[in-house]
């Protein structure tokens, strides 16, 4: 007998959200948001990303709260879709970047060579030194944002939050770092990362 009125009362709160009324957001975000995080950190697998997450998830319900068509479910239901599609959509993106960054960082095409020539050795160490200068040609805090994600293993959220910098412009710091990684190594001869000349 309560969930029906649950549900008017959830729509209710959406339609107040759609009409501008930011203190609707928190009430939506007090009555979910404990019951969401668990499945966020199912997907993204970090705490501090899946609260992120969770926060972005509601700054977009402010902008989409009209599209809540309230004969296709509940608000909850619709809530835990629009977390899960986030969810899965920055697992992704993460997959992919670290798979490109883990890429460039570790860019020696030749280490497993097993019948080193003298010839060989050099174009190795040639190959290596220009990975090197294409990474120091990199502006100081993008550089250091890829060391610390990539040699120290910390998360976006954790180097954000020891560098005292907004999550975002780590991410930017990052995705321009490794876009012109891939130009730098180009410049230089190199097949970059995912160009299939590895």
């Amino acid at each position: 007998m309560t969930e029906p009125f649950e549900r008017l009362q959830d729509a209710e709160v959406l339609r107040r959200i759609g009409a501008g009324d930011a203190s609707a957001v928190g009430e939506l975000y007090d009555r979910y948001a404990a019951s969401l995080l668990p499945l966020a950190l199912r997907i993204v697998r970090d705490r501090a990303e899946a609260e992120d997450l969770l926060h972005d998830a509601f700054v977009q319900v402010s902008d989409r709260a009209s599209q809540y068509v309230a004969e296709r479910g509940s608000v909850v239901a619709w809530l835990v879709t629009l977390v899960r599609n986030l969810a899965i959509d920055r697992a992704r993106r993460r997959e992919r970047r670290g798979a490109l960054a883990r890429d460039v960082i570790a860019y020696e095409p030749a280490a497993e060579k097993t019948h080193d020539t003298p010839e060989s050795l050099v174009s190795d160490a040639t190959e290596r030194d220009k990975v090197r200068r294409a990474l120091a040609a990199l502006p100081d805090a993008q550089r250091q944002t890829l060391e610390i994600a990539f040699f120290e293993g910390l998360s976006y959220p954790e180097i954000a939050e020891r560098e005292g910098v907004p999550l975002g412009t780590i991410k930017s710091r990052a995705a321009r770092a490794i876009a012109a990684l891939r130009a730098l190594l180009a410049a230089e001869g190199l097949s970059g990362p995912g160009d299939g000349g590895r």
